[in-house]
């Protein structure tokens, strides 16, 4: 049963992004002078990149500014010059934390008002730390390294989610949830830092050529705690949902191999996210009306469009998953903070910006959709129960702070 204090809340948002911006144009003609002796290839590849939705990534990996010929990434390098896994776990300790800390000090940043270089108050408030990833590992791992890179306090309760793919975010905001719930005076600082580049692979399969057009590198972090003002604009996260499709597992895997970790992704995939949409939707939500605000995790565009054909969404509804997939690509879990910070900019703009729900949804290896319920509150507006039944229910509804 739901409390019926204060309800869980996103308080802020910081993102970050590795140093190396890459033009998706640039990217594709730096593989196409690789192909040299492939044109049918190159033709194909030039098309899959049109298409892609992407005008730019980014990246840890300097290899795009120098000649394919002398990147160890390239996918035309054969595997005994390929980076091995020890090479690359080498590159992600390195450069994971660069990036996670950044996100959080900015999250942090965003929570308490402050400057990113004068995070120590909100960083001592901080009671746990989530760390997220699926593209590394190392002990002591991330969750050690950014807190100690950030200022957390040596007692900050720690937890790891990790190898989740995707929709992992989901899994850590569940889990920050549940923890506000019982606690309702903690802080838990959720970061998700992804390096998809460094698991480039020396193959030249369309599959693997089609992941290497896809991902990218990138940070994301938020602050959850329980609603209890309306002095600041958030994200109240009402409700969540998982939902597995069963036999299909083969569609979407992600494994540990000698040179880095390989993906085996499907053609089918975006069709099956389209037919699990719907039911998950309708699961999360029970009964209650479709929102006009959605965060879709762009894992591609034609996942993006399968999923708006699936609920009818208008081309403005997807908006935001598509400015992120076009500025940033896909960087597994933090990708759908980057999308709900996008969101929270638009409504923000909206004049007079209002309160308004949305879902959230991400879909990883299994096949599994994880869904969220939200309310955006601008700043200024509470959430109130309408009556003793819908407070049962866990419903509410907006107002002005008295």
């Amino acid at each position: 049963m739901r409390s019926e204090g204060p309800s869980p809340a996103i308080l802020a948002l910081g993102t970050a992004v590795p140093r190396y911006r890459v033009p998706q144009a640039a990217l594709c003609e730096w593989l196409v002078e690789a192909l040299a002796d492939q044109p049918a290839l190159a033709r194909w590849l030039r098309s899959l990149y049109r298409l892609s939705g992407i005008e730019t990534r980014y990246s840890c990996l300097p290899d795009a500014s120098r000649p394919p010929s002398e990147s160890r990434f390239v996918p035309t390098r054969p595997v005994a010059e390929a980076p091995t896994t020890a090479e690359r776990m080498a590159i992600y300790e390195r450069e994971a934390v660069e990036i996670g800390a950044a996100a959080a000090r900015r999250a942090l940043a965003g929570y308490a008002g402050c400057s990113e270089e004068d995070v120590a108050g909100p960083a001592a408030e901080i009671t746990h730390l989530i760390a997220v990833s699926c593209t590394g590992f190392f002990a002591p791992g991330l969750d050690i390294a950014i807190a100690g890179r950030i200022g957390l306090r040596p007692g900050v309760e720690r937890s790891i989610v990790g190898f989740m793919g995707c929709s992992a975010a989901f899994n850590a905001m569940r889990l920050a949830a549940e923890i506000v719930r019982s606690r309702p005076g903690a802080r838990v600082l959720v970061v998700c830092a992804e390096l998809c580049s460094i698991h480039a692979q020396p193959r030249l399969d369309r599959v693997n050529l089609t992941v290497t057009s896809l991902f990218a590198d990138g940070a994301a972090a938020c602050v959850i705690g329980a609603d209890e003002s309306g002095g600041r604009e958030r994200f109240v996260l009402n409700r969540f949902s998982t939902t597995y499709a069963e036999n299909t597992a083969d569609a979407m895997s992600w494994r540990i191999g000698d040179h880095g970790f390989h993906m085996t992704l499907s053609p089918q995939v975006p069709r099956m996210v389209g037919q699990i949409a719907a039911p998950a939707v309708d699961q999360l939500l029970a009964g209650r009306p479709r929102p006009p605000r959605w965060a879709i995790h762009p894992g591609g565009p034609s996942i993006v469009d399968q999923v708006a054909e699936a609920l009818g969404l208008t081309p403005e509804q997807v908006a935001p998953s598509r400015e992120v997939l076009r500025n940033y690509g896909n960087m597994s879990s933090p990708t759908i903070l980057f999308v709900l910070d996008e969101l929270r900019r638009r409504m923000r703009e909206e004049q007079p910006p209002a309160a308004e729900d949305a879902v959230a949804m991400a879909f990883g290896p299994g096949l599994v959709a994880e869904m969220a319920h939200l309310t955006y509150l601008p700043a200024g507006i509470v959430l109130e129960p309408t009556d003793g039944a819908a407070q049962r229910r866990g419903e509410r509804v907006a107002a002005p702070v008295a």
